[in-house]
């Protein structure tokens, strides 16, 4: 515990001295300075340069910072459209980036194919397995994390998969699971929109629509690790009569807004397939067809972020997945829907990390799991 304390101190001040590590834990000089020893050994502090001398004169103290590199992580955001996976340092930089599509995989050999493009990386950074701490993962469904089975994931057809014990046939380290907003949502607290904040919301608006929360500084899971299955959401009374969803086991509300439904509804309007990039496109170019389609998911979007607002009361709700790549377009709209039926306003921003939401928060939700003397 108090080596995890003194390194955590130097992460959050560095660079600092011996001594006022000593002050800021309030732990006694000689102790620090045999700790500090031993996270020197072990790679996990470096020491650089001199700082200022004291008033009084003397040896100016040596400067201690963190080594990010002193092992690495690998993230894997497992979707509905691509598999992605990166391997980062400590501080969630992403050294190397994969990616590859969902469908073309779906029947079997996505870990398999997974495993390639891990040692593809590997190779390219001239790492070794020796130098990864473990991985991180998140898929799209509802998981059991303390298994490590994704309960049902219907965009990857899992039903009750042990995705953690087949992955482990392919990779010899620890390995973490949870739902894909659930890690993003992490990531965002740990480096990211939300980093320093109690109280956020991600939602992730890609080929379905989910959400991660932090309350009081910590992940809600929910008493099955279901929490935070917004696209289950019902935004509009009349249309939930009897309607049917857009894709088999989705909700009412993603099965409007989401961007698969969004794709799906304008393909349906043009008799040509359609995606959700397009649909936009379509929309800014005044596509009557697409404007319809595109305001009214917005809209019903806007209803399920005030819903949340209001139950919740954030700080902060973030919006990730592919449709926040449009995030431009219809911020105005989501900011006067927040204002119209929310006690109170909340600030909606767009993800800090784009494609690579998913992996940063996977490595997050690594070093939140894992015992290690890393604490995030």
């Amino acid at each position: 515990m108090n080596k995890k304390l003194v390194l955590k101190c130097i992460r959050d001040h560095e660079p600092i001295s011996r001594s006022e590590i000593s002050k800021k834990i309030h732990m006694s000089k000689p102790s620090v300075s045999l700790l500090v020893e031993n996270l020197i050994q072990e790679g996990w502090v470096l020491e650089t340069g001199t700082g200022k001398s004291t008033v009084t004169g003397g040896r100016k103290p040596v400067q201690l910072v963190f080594n990010p590199k002193s092992s690495y992580v690998i993230g894997v955001d497992i979707g509905g459209t691509k598999i992605a996976s990166g391997i980062t340092c400590l501080k969630g930089k992403i050294y190397a980036y994969r990616e590859f599509a969902t469908k073309d995989y779906i029947e079997g050999d996505l870990l398999k194919r997974l495993n390639e493009d891990v040692h593809d990386m590997l190779k390219e950074l001239s790492l070794t397995v020796q130098d990864i701490m473990g991985m991180g993962m998140g898929v799209p469904g509802v998981t059991n994390v303390k298994e490590g089975i994704v309960v049902d994931a219907p965009s990857l057809k899992w039903v009750n998969y042990p995705v953690r014990e087949q992955a482990s046939q392919y990779f010899p380290f620890p390995i973490y699971i949870e739902n894909d907003v659930n890690t993003s949502v992490l990531g965002e607290h740990w480096v990211g929109a939300g980093k320093a904040l109690e109280n956020i919301i991600y939602i992730a608006v890609g080929t379905g629509i989910g959400s991660g929360m932090i309350l009081n500084g910590k992940l809600y899971r929910g008493s099955s690790y279901s929490a935070g299955e917004m696209g289950y959401l019902v935004t509009d009374a009349q249309k939930a009569r009897g309607y049917q969803p857009t894709i088999e086991g989705y909700g009412f509300l993603e099965s409007i807004a989401s961007g698969a439904s969004i794709g799906k509804r304008l393909s349906e309007r043009k008799n040509r397939d359609v995606t959700a990039k397009e649909a936009f496109e379509l929309r800014r170019q005044g596509d009557p067809d697409a404007m319809d389609i595109v305001d009214t998911a917005v809209e019903h979007l806007g209803f399920g972020i005030a819903n949340y607002i209001s139950l919740f009361n954030p700080e902060l709700v973030i919006i990730g997945g592919g449709v926040s790549g449009s995030f431009n377009e219809y911020e105005q709209t989501l900011s006067r829907i927040v204002e119209e039926f929310t006690p109170e306003s909340c600030r909606v921003v767009p993800s800090t990390f784009g494609r690579e939401a998913g992996i940063v928060g996977a490595v997050a939700l690594f070093l939140k799991e894992y015992e290690s003397v890393i604490q995030i």
